[in-house]
């Protein structure tokens, strides 16, 4: 039986181990060879260490002082570190086509990439098994640290720009949050809980003797602060140039496991709310703004001239998917399209990157043609495309479907035929931007570097997404607390 205060070191460790000793692999290629098969034995550990979670044997899990964890925090955990897996896997075929083409980076900056990488996974892991605000904070804020070389990783002027502007933006973001927190402990402070709390649990189970009017201040700094992270509107700036200049695995840890991230946060906190008596206005605030965050992320899907800020304006209407989940307190939801967006997303990224790659430029108005160009790299990219906008038999289908009942169950017939429309936009959006990529013939220069290998993990994706889509009863999504 393990203690229960060594699991804050083994959740942890492999990605620790391996982030700090991928400084000394002086070989360029064992050094993307050796995290990836370390993050695919990290996937196994923390599967198997929370394996009595993710089975229902049992609800919560203690590690520590401010530390826990519970079924959708279990299965969060093991969905971004097989994102994490799956795009550092892929890397290592992306890099060396780099190489092979003379553009990419020199060896050092690859051991850079995967430092942060894995110091990146270690901060994330850390978010979904916070029992404290404080702790919270600190892992969020963390993972702005760690990730931001990611996107700085090319070394351009524009990826300089979109590095400081993620930084810039996050920091001043994570602010608000910290203000936030601030604001629910002083909640706390009056006569409800004795000298205070930042201990999530005790503020849910005191959380009809909080101070409401400070702990409704304290979320919506929080839902700032944590929205920002995750590309609530209009708080989403930073999230298009980071994605469009990072490298293309980059991109897809950013969209497959940061989101998730940032918007665990915010339920977290909205847990808190939930559990209080006055719930019902932040419930709405937070659906509205969810719905607002759709709405605008369907209509600037229409006019996009670059290939990876288009489905960087595709995560920002999945978020406000994500968002109304959380408003409307449906956790099991809010996970369940977390992992189809994370399928579909991911996929779509590291398609993206092999075709930019291999065109030679991200503009949509030269790519068209790739079916005839490299019909394997055109199939994946059609079908993740159709993933992602919620066709059946994908996953997205169901969860978004799903969503759309719960709503209409609860009564919000106006915010439903809303949805239907935004979704409906983005859906043509996308499929007449992907369709004029497909279709025609080539007209920049495409030369295909072994399409077989570069398909092998968005396949593996776009299977998980048909699985999620056919095999998954949505009742249990529903039911998941």
């Amino acid at each position: 039986m393990v203690p229960s205060y060594l699991y804050l070191v083994l959740l942890v460790m492999i990605p620790l181990i391996v982030g700090f000793g991928s400084f000394f692999i002086p070989n360029a290629r064992s050094c993307r060879q050796f995290s990836a098969i370390f993050l695919w034995v990290q996937l196994a550990l923390v599967a198997f260490l929370l394996r009595s979670l993710l089975s229902g044997d049992v609800t919560v899990m203690n590690f520590y002082l401010g530390f826990s964890a519970d079924r959708i925090s279990a299965f969060f955990i093991v969905l971004v570190t097989f994102m994490m897996a799956c795009a550092t896997t892929h890397a290592d075929y992306f890099f060396a086509t780099e190489e092979a083409q003379n553009i990419g980076m020199p060896g050092r900056s690859h051991r850079k990439f995967y430092a942060a990488t894995n110091l990146f996974l270690v901060a994330m892991t850390y978010v979904f098994i916070c029992d404290s605000l404080g702790y919270l904070w600190i892992s969020v804020e963390a993972t702005t640290l760690t990730s931001a070389y990611l996107v700085y990783y090319d070394k351009t002027k524009n990826s300089l720009e979109a590095t400081w502007k993620y930084l810039m933006i996050c920091t001043v973001a994570i602010g608000f949050a910290l203000l936030g927190t601030v604001f629910i402990f002083a909640s706390s402070q009056n006569g409800a809980i004795p000298g205070g709390s930042l201990y999530i649990s005790d503020l849910i189970a005191h959380a009809d003797q909080l101070n409401f009017p400070l702990l409704k201040l304290g979320f919506m700094f929080c839902l700032i602060g944590y929205g920002t992270k995750a590309g609530v509107f209009p708080l989403y700036s930073w999230m298009p140039d980071a994605y469009s200049e990072a490298p293309a695995p980059a991109s897809a840890m950013l969209a497959g496991a940061l989101i998730n991230v940032s918007l665990f946060a915010i339920w977290r906190v909205k847990q808190i709310i939930a559990a209080s008596a006055m719930h019902s206005l932040i419930e709405q605030t937070v659906t509205i703004m969810g719905v607002i965050t759709i709405i605008a992320g369907s209509l600037l899907l229409i006019r996009q001239q670059s290939f990876k800020r288009m489905w960087a304006y595709s995560s920002i209407e999945n978020t406000g998917l994500m968002l109304v989940a959380i408003g409307m307190n449906f956790g099991g939801l809010f996970l369940l399209h977390a992992i189809n967006h994370s399928f579909a997303k991911v996929t779509l990224f590291l398609v993206s990157g092999d075709i930019i790659h291999a065109s030679g430029t991200k503009k949509l108005g030269h790519l068209q043609g790739v079916l005839k160009a490299c019909p394997l790299w055109g199939v994946l990219l059609a079908l993740a495309t159709f993933a992602l906008t919620g066709c059946p038999p994908f996953g997205s289908f169901l969860s978004e479907m799903t969503l759309l009942l719960a709503m209409a169950d609860a009564g919000r017939f106006a915010l439903v035929a809303i949805l239907v429309i935004a979704i409906g936009v983005s859906f043509v959006a996308i499929c007449v931007h992907v369709g004029r990529i497909l279709f025609g013939g080539p007209k920049a220069k495409f030369s295909a570097y072994k399409p077989v290998r570069a398909s092998v993990i968005p396949a593996i994706l776009i299977c998980c997404s048909l699985a999620m889509g056919t095999l998954v009863n949505s009742n249990f999504w529903i039911n998941l607390k």
